[in-house]
């Protein structure tokens, strides 16, 4: 990053009690790395929400309060020596769009970073903002009025000048409200290391959204990023068991949505274990087009499983595939293609997974590019096996005693999706269509998870693999006939609008 020619930053929202104690963070950067040098600024692992604090006070009585601070990295040639400098960046925020709304039901979008040009007056006012894109064009201009710079200087005298400036966007009801107190954490138990990533001694860290509701308890955990999925459950399993006393809303409980990041570590300390599945491209660098060799490789975020497809699973057919793809400067899976598969149903399902993973951008010249990696899997291999105990239960259950699924009849309630996630629509499709649907059918187990995720019809197959993807990470109303557990089955109906990224998807039909 040293050879940047950009400035970049972090910004913090800190609440903290009338006891000193930190309850919640915000955080925002412009690129990951920022936030991995903070992290080191700040000590530790949890870094900020680790300190203590001697209580705000107002009439001499401690009382709550947020806190807000940037750390800003300007590039080399924003430096306070000598007589030329471009205009150097004091202090940030984040931008409010009123028109952002995170769900309750779908992952929190956390942020969107835009790039402008803003001009810097002789006393480093900012006085307009360039190249905005129309939609968020005036958001930027009321923005950039809470920035404060230090003037360009030419030949020793402070002078105007342009520069190119990140922006961050957020949700409304992203940040800490100055009305509102966080939860405050009255149990909280550590998660526990798989014993299956023991020899591994990989590292982990799990994002996890779920609501505090008012009486303290957590409600509808879901896993948002995972760098391994292998310690999803067990990150699942001990925000669950967490006990808040409840946010509140001018003294008032209120149901209060958060999301926290929880890590893992053979025996919780950093032994220099993996932080997870390295992906890269496999051919030689050198013969790709100059616009993907790259300085430095994203690195992975966030990725999930493919769905095996059911027929191949029914049948005991395994096989493997790869799925090469391009990486955009915003870390997101932009395109990708079908390298190899042993069955074009491996390939589909692949895509489908690979289209959700997310990417720390690469870096080319000091700035965030796109890059060409590859994955590949094994369906059912000795190494990355995909199908879970718990699946291949209910895969003895559907051949053996189909029976014993509970029918819509003899439930005590219609199950409900308590955490929905929208599919990605089909890269492979761009440019060939712009609506589809399809029909996915799961199996519910008796805790509400979905298994067995299979296709029954799809406008196109691209659609139906995804969104088997996306019904794979739903959670639902645990399932129950005369008060006790039970399995069951539904379909659920998808629509894919590629002018509405996200359409309202259908609830689960009993079958």
């Amino acid at each position: 990053m040293l050879k940047t020619p950009d400035l970049g930053y972090v910004t913090e929202e800190v609440f903290v009690d009338d006891r000193g104690k930190v309850l919640s963070v915000a955080i925002h950067s412009t690129l990951p790395a920022y936030e991995h040098d903070l992290d080191r600024l700040e000590g530790t692992e949890a870094g900020v929400a680790s300190w203590r604090f001697d209580p705000a006070r107002r009439a001499g009585k401690p009382v709550n309060s947020l806190i807000h601070f940037s750390v800003v990295f300007n590039p080399a040639s924003a430096g306070v020596a000598g007589p030329d400098a471009t205009p150097r960046l004091l202090d940030a925020r984040p931008v409010v769009d009123p028109k952002r709304k995170s769900g309750e039901f779908e992952a929190a979008v956390t942020q969107e970073v835009i790039w402008a040009m803003v001009s810097v007056d002789e006393q480093g006012h900012p006085t307009a903002v360039k190249g905005a894109p129309d939609a968020v064009a005036g958001l930027l201009e009321q923005g950039v009025k809470a920035r404060r710079f230090a003037p360009a200087r030419h030949a020793g005298r402070a002078v105007g000048q342009d520069v190119r400036v990140p922006f961050i966007i957020i949700a409304a009801n992203n940040g800490l409200a100055r009305n509102k107190t966080p939860p405050r954490v009255i149990r909280q138990s550590p998660p526990a290391y798989p014993f299956s990533m023991r020899q591994s001694r990989m590292r982990g860290e799990v994002l996890v959204q779920f609501i505090v509701d008012i009486e303290g308890p957590v409600k509808r955990p879901f896993v948002v990023r995972s760098l391994n999925p292998a310690f999803d459950a067990p990150a699942l399993e001990s925000v669950r068991s967490w006990v808040f006393e409840p946010g509140r809303e001018n003294g008032v409980p209120v149901y209060t949505q958060m999301q926290v990041p929880i890590f893992f570590a053979l025996n919780g300390v950093d032994d220099g274990g993996s932080d997870g599945i390295n992906v890269t491209w496999g051919g030689d660098r050198s013969k790709l087009p100059s616009e993907l060799q790259v300085d430095v490789q994203p690195k992975i975020r966030s990725l999930v499983m493919p769905v095996y497809p059911y027929e191949l699973l029914r049948g005991d057919v395994t096989g493997s595939a790869e799925v090469a793809y391009v990486v955009d400067d915003q870390g997101r899976v932009a395109s990708s293609r079908v390298v190899k598969a042993d069955r074009p149903e491996f390939g589909l399902a692949l895509q489908a997974a690979v289209e959700r993973f997310e990417y720390e951008p690469a870096i080319k010249n000091g700035r965030p590019n796109k890059a060409l990696l590859a994955f590949e899997q094994d369906f059912l291999s000795s190494s990355h096996n995909i199908v879970t105990g718990v699946e291949y239960r209910l895969l003895r259950l559907e051949r053996a005693h189909p029976e014993r699924i509970g029918k819509a009849g003899d439930l005590d309630s219609p199950v409900r999706a308590l955490v929905t996630r929208s599919p990605i629509f089909p890269r492979s499709l761009l440019g060939h269509a712009t609506r589809g649907d399809a029909l996915v059918e799961l199996l519910i187990d008796e805790e509400g998870n979905p298994r067995l995720s299979r296709v029954v019809s799809a406008s196109e197959p691209a659609f139906g693999y995804s969104a088997a993807e996306a019904a794979a990470l739903w959670r639902f109303s645990p399932p129950t006939s005369k008060g006790k557990a039970v399995v069951t089955r539904v379909r659920v109906p998808f629509v894919f609008d590629f002018a509405n990224p996200a359409p309202e998807n259908g609830n689960p039909q009993p079958t």
